[in-house]
């Protein structure tokens, strides 16, 4: 039990950091880059915005996994897993469609 626990934080952990990496890339075809500083406000609040929101949902999770037990807590597991990935898509797809602009 204890061995699905620490990979379903392996997994989450590593999904965060390709995250984290892929945002870091610069875009070849200039995108936000040749954008001023008032241009690029809105777009990085909203992304904030949705970066909280996101925090917010996994938090919930989060929490409802620590407080489960047995087979729940492994399906909880798979639940984070789950929207970590639905949202780095989510998160990708948003820079996307900023960065081609």
């Amino acid at each position: 039990m204890k061995s699905q626990y620490l990979l379903g934080i392996a997994i989450a952990a590593s999904l965060s950091g390709a995250a984290l990496l892929a945002q870091d890339q610069p875009s070849p075809m200039g995108g936000m880059h040749g954008m001023n500083h008032g241009q690029m406000m809105p777009v990085h609040e909203k992304l904030q915005q949705l970066q909280k929101t996101q925090d917010a949902e996994i938090d919930k999770l989060a929490a409802e996994m620590n407080a489960a037990t047995g087979e729940k807590r492994v399906d909880a597991i798979v639940a984070i897993v789950n929207k970590l990935i639905e949202q780095r898509k989510a998160m990708h797809a948003e820079m996307t469609t900023h960065m081609d602009r």
